[in-house]
């Protein structure tokens, strides 16, 4: 299905650059100002295509889990009492006394499953949709930080499972547990969760490729660290109902990531360098989104936290601009020298430097193409995502 999506993804993006084009949704590559190509008008905002298929698939992936994947001795939700002998694709052998023309039942778990999973399709449906208001309306920055915490309502409203944490081993003689009930603060954490994931990868952009290819990397890495809690969960000869809850929370989660590495893959291939088309705000915010609600509701944000080092470290450093403390300008991109087509780190309107990993990379490393520079920060995040699966390998059994 998701190699499915990808192709769709790679047809259906000329068609939608095609038709932004024809409204005036474009915008030109800064970084190639002064030269040929930086007169070219490229289409934005193709964000929306990747959205529309991505939220195809991931509702396919839905139908699946529910009549594959249903425990086939459960009740109906409605407590009819009969069971299914053989259940696949929601078909099974019933005895006569049980033969109603509803709809084969549905346990409790699998009921709640699906509203869970049914709200991260509503808050990333709702991304889409105020990601690709702000490029067409063109929304102030203070206003786009708060756009998040309105499409993550759906997720917090049917938010089901539990909002205790496993407190570290450290602690715990401290403590006097090893859960600490959070309450309501729990939904304010996921709240903080979202809203960090959606903006910091808009914040760490600026270069052909640089979003779709941090995102990425960032969902290889999460797609991997599924797939490792998964392979322990089948080697276990009977499943208890913990293991069910766990092996339904890392499938929740691949089938966010699956199709969305395959759409952004297929973005990719157009907006690498040199770019074809943008983006876009659209883009940026879905994809947030998709990656902040397989971490919440497949439980491991902390994994998904130490996957968004590099975000983190461009967030916090571009705090005093973000905030207002210094000069911030509308684009803090690196200043090009059409003599050498080198970036050089760009300055504020007081003469310091813009505070940006982008920025900072040239700093640190010296001037260079935009793909080189592009290719630099990839390798970052890689490396960041091959520490977190280190560390959760160093830490395992001793940190909780």
């Amino acid at each position: 299905i998701s190699c499915l999506g990808f192709f769709a993804t790679c047809y259906l993006i000329p068609v939608v650059a095609r038709a932004n084009l024809r409204k005036n949704l474009f915008g030109k590559d800064i970084n190639k100002r002064g030269t040929p190509a930086g007169e070219i008008p490229i289409p934005e905002s193709l964000g929306l295509a990747t959205g529309l298929v991505h939220i195809i698939c991931i509702v396919i992936f839905q139908q699946i889990h529910t009549y594959f994947l249903k425990d086939p001795g459960a009740g109906g939700a409605g407590g009819d009492g009969c069971s299914s002998s053989f259940t696949l694709l929601g078909l099974g052998f019933r005895s006569a006394d049980c033969v109603s023309t509803s709809l084969p039942p549905i346990d409790d778990w699998t009921e709640k499953w699906l509203i869970q999973y049914n709200s991260a399709l509503a808050s990333i449906s709702l991304m889409v949709f105020l990601g690709f208001a702000d490029d067409v309306l063109d929304i102030p920055w203070r206003t786009k930080l708060f756009l998040p915490s309105i499409a993550t309502l759906p997720i917090i409203a049917a938010y089901t499972g539990s909002t205790a944490i496993l407190m570290p081993k450290l602690l715990r003689p401290f403590l006097g547990a090893d859960l600490l009930e959070l309450g309501f603060l729990y939904q304010v954490f996921m709240l903080a969760v979202v809203v960090f994931c959606t903006n910091s990868i808009n914040i760490l952009a600026g270069l052909n490729g640089l979003e779709a290819g941090q995102t990425l990397v960032i969902s290889g890495a999460v797609l991997l660290f599924n797939l490792m809690r998964l392979s322990k969960i089948v080697m276990l000869p009977e499943l208890s109902v913990e293991d069910v809850r766990i092996r339904d929370a890392q499938l929740f989660s691949v089938y966010i990531t699956l199709p969305l590495i395959a759409v952004t893959t297929a973005l990719l291939l157009f907006n690498y360098y040199p770019s074809r088309v943008f983006v876009g705000d659209t883009y940026t915010y879905f994809a947030g989104m998709a990656l902040a609600v397989s971490g919440i509701l497949g439980h491991f944000s902390e994994t998904l936290l130490i996957f968004f080092i590099p975000q983190i470290i461009n967030f916090v450093y571009s705090c005093p601009q973000l905030f207002k403390i210094v000069p911030c300008p509308r684009h803090r991109l690196p200043v090009y020298d059409k003599e050498t087509g080198l970036l050089h780190p760009s300055k504020r309107s007081d003469g310091g430097y813009n505070l940006n990993l982008v920025t900072l990379f040239l700093r640190l490393f010296g001037p260079a193409t935009e793909k080189q520079l592009c290719n630099k920060i990839l390798f970052f995040q890689f490396l960041c995502c091959a520490f977190g699966f280190v560390v959760r390998h160093l830490l395992e059994g001793i940190y909780k």
